[in-house]
């Protein structure tokens, strides 16, 4: 299955946006889960759960909305509480980051590394909000390698969030940079094309090779361990 039509080496960007979770590192415990789980409860007043709601590829006011939805708690008891939401969602997982249970995926730090030494801007445009974001990067030591964030504080779509990230990553990179993004789901590539982004699809995530290719992304890998080899040996990045 061969896949390329970013117009460009994938390193000669001038910005790269990369989602977190299934494309820099993958999470096996359930903090953010139950995060979830308390947000929609407070409300609620009964125990609920994001079980059934869609969650790869979604961003978290979505589940927040999506799961609102699925058990029946009316808007207008849920919206204009989404501040506090957010807010309370972030202390549960800054008072459970020990029991994060983080492994970043491979070549991840080699690939930001090298990306950084080409001098691009990296920046994160993910589902995460900001607070649950920097403390999973940051967990795993890659916090500093991005110079901004892209989260979905205040955004219900993932094209929304690519949409301020790429404007953001533009505003230092240069009005005309040219911007890639980095992402594991179909979303991932849906709202990149949204954006008129170019996008490198790894299927490091829960989505296979094929159902990945179907979204037609520009490049399309198996992980980040197939982009940094050819690059590698001749300029050579420390992890």
């Amino acid at each position: 299955m061969s896949i390329d039509t970013l117009g460009r080496a994938w390193d000669e960007f001038e910005a790269y946006l990369f989602d977190i979770d299934g494309t820099l590192m993958n999470c096996t415990d359930a903090v953010h889960y139950f995060a979830f789980g308390e947000a929609l409860s407070s409300v609620a007043g009964r125990p609920l759960t994001i079980d059934g709601v869609v969650a790869h590829g979604n961003v978290d006011l979505g589940i927040l909305r999506d799961a609102f939805l699925k058990h029946g708690v009316a808007e207008e008891e849920w919206r204009h509480r989404l501040p506090e939401l957010i807010a309370g969602m972030g202390k549960f997982v800054e008072s459970r980051h020990g029991d994060l249970r983080i492994h970043v995926l491979p070549q991840v730090r080699e690939v930001l590394a090298h990306l950084r030494s080409q001098g691009a801007v990296l920046g994160t445009a993910t589902g995460n909000l900001a607070v649950i974001g920097r403390v999973k990067l940051a967990k795993v030591g890659l916090l500093d390698m991005f110079e901004f964030g892209g989260w979905s504080d205040g955004h219900e779509t993932r094209t929304e969030v690519f949409r301020a990230a790429a404007s953001e990553a533009r505003s230092r990179a240069g009005e005309n940079a040219a911007v890639c993004v980095v992402g594991d789901t179909p979303n991932d590539i849906q709202a990149a094309r949204a954006n008129g982004l170019k996008v490198i699809a790894v299927a490091t995530g829960i989505y296979s090779m094929d159902q990945l290719a179907a979204e037609k992304p520009d490049l399309l890998v198996r992980g980040l361990t197939e982009l940094i080899p050819e690059r590698a040996s001749r300029n050579p990045v420390s992890a």
